[in-house]
């Protein structure tokens, strides 16, 4: 059929007609469902997305806070080791409370007199040995300080000098005292010959080793 014939033809043109018509309601009907399917589309993706970034970040933010407290952990240790070291080299010295119990325990005790021995090479020893006699002093004691001794043991010892083998008073509570204000007493025997200086015969001893 040639162009004029089909323009002319009442058939053929209904046949277009609904072609049209057909075309014309399929494709906005197709276009509608196209662009939901992509709005569709993209919301999932977005929603993906935030989901991802919110995970992200609440991963982020439990690794940050892992890591602060094991640095605050770290650093409270390290401040702990810094302490311990700081007591272990810090110079030795009688607390006012225990200056206070050891007056309380030997006020009044009928003692032999009391020589204080420190170790000769370190000063410290010397100026813990000088506090000791100190302590002893206040509380009514007969004290002589001596900084000529060899023993360069750690803490502090008790001995006498005896040499007539009398009876001394004052040691074992001298010793009890000691224990109870927790001064460093590590009993052991020591030689005479060890400190130098004149040594008192009928004195009790207090040796004071290095730090």
């Amino acid at each position: 059929m040639d162009l004029w014939t089909f323009w002319q033809s009442v058939a053929a043109l209904r046949r277009v007609e609904l072609v049209t018509l057909i075309v014309t309601m399929v494709v906005p009907l197709l276009g509608g469902t196209i662009l939901l399917s992509l709005r569709g589309r993209i919301r999932t993706l977005l929603e993906r997305s935030s989901e991802t970034q919110t995970a992200f970040y609440h991963d982020n933010v439990s690794h940050q806070e892992y890591t602060i407290q094991v640095l605050r952990d770290e650093l409270r240790q390290a401040k702990n080791e810094l302490s311990t070291i700081k007591s272990v080299h810090a110079p030795r010295h009688i607390t006012s409370a225990q200056e206070d119990l050891l007056m309380e325990k030997l006020r009044g005790v009928k003692a032999a007199p009391v020589i204080v021995s420190a170790y000769a090479f370190e000063e410290e020893s010397a100026d813990y040995a000088a506090q000791i006699a100190s302590a002893l002093r206040k509380a009514g004691w007969t004290v002589t300080l001596n900084k000529a001794s060899m023993n360069d043991f750690k803490g502090i010892s008790l001995g006498k000098v005896a040499l007539m083998h009398q009876p001394l008073s004052g040691l074992h509570e001298l010793a009890q005292a000691f224990a109870e204000a927790r001064l460093d007493l590590r009993q052991r025997d020591v030689s005479l010959d060890t400190i130098a200086g004149p040594l008192q015969d009928g004195a009790l001893l207090v040796i004071v080793g290095r730090q």
